[in-house]
Parts: C-alpha cells; structure tokens; sequence
C-alpha cells in the first residue's frame, strides 16, 4: 500500500473519531462513563500513530539509515543505552522522592518500574547472546 493510501485512511478515520468524540459525553468523569469519546479519542490517536511509523520506517529504509553501518543508526543506538541508564537513574530517584513525599504504594510502584527496567534488559541482553551464539 502507498504511503499516500495509508495517510488517506488514517486521515479518515481519525476525522471519524473526532465525530464520535463530538457525540461523546463531554461531562464523564473518565474515559469507560464514555464509550464514544474513548472510541473516538482512539480512531484519532492510534491510525495516525501507525501512519507516522510506516511513514518514518519506509523513509528511514529508502534513504539507508537503517543500515548497522550507518552513522545514524550507531548515534541512534548510543542515545538509546545512554537513555536507558538515564530512565533507571531517574526511576531510583523517582522511588526515593515517593518513598519521602508519598505513600508506600507510591513508592513500591516506582520500585517496580525500576526492577522492570532493569529485568527487560537483562532479559533482551540474555536473548542477544543466545542469538549471536555466545
């Protein structure tokens, strides 16, 4: 399908979730009072989500970016492990700042986010090795 095509449809739909929101109950408290609202908020957020992404991958593949050997894609992969040490530094300070300020739950939450973070990548690393053969 053309990029075109795919940017008609998502146009489209997202104009049909806009109506659905004008039909929607201004006045609910969260989005499930509102079935049409949320419905209408998704049809507008999610097709133009995805259009941007094929949208942003075919680009990325015509103009060769995506290739290992390609500056951007090394940039791209150093910002990406320098990000990642940076969300698990400001989740601990996030967990210390709850722990002090707000409840347990609070805090124990915060925790949570960090031990996942820290899970998911020793699990991706884990898979990698095995998938290179080490």
């Amino acid at each position: 399908m053309k990029t075109s095509h795919i940017w008609l449809v998502a146009g489209a739909l997202a104009l049909g979730g806009l109506v659905l929101q004008g039909w929607g109950n201004a006045e609910a408290d969260h989005p499930f009072q509102d079935p049409l609202g949320f419905l209408g908020m998704l049809l507008v957020i999610l097709p133009l989500t995805l259009a941007l992404n094929v949208t942003m991958r075919r680009r990325r593949d015509a103009s060769g970016e995506s290739s290992p050997e390609s500056v951007e894609f090394r940039a791209a992969q150093q910002a990406r492990s320098q990000a990642y040490v940076d969300a698990v530094i400001l989740g601990a300070v996030l967990f210390l700042v709850l722990a002090i300020v707000a409840d347990t739950l609070a805090a124990l939450t915060a925790m949570a986010f960090v031990a996942l973070a820290v899970g998911a990548f020793w699990v991706r690393y884990r898979l990698a090795l095995r998938a290179l053969g080490a």
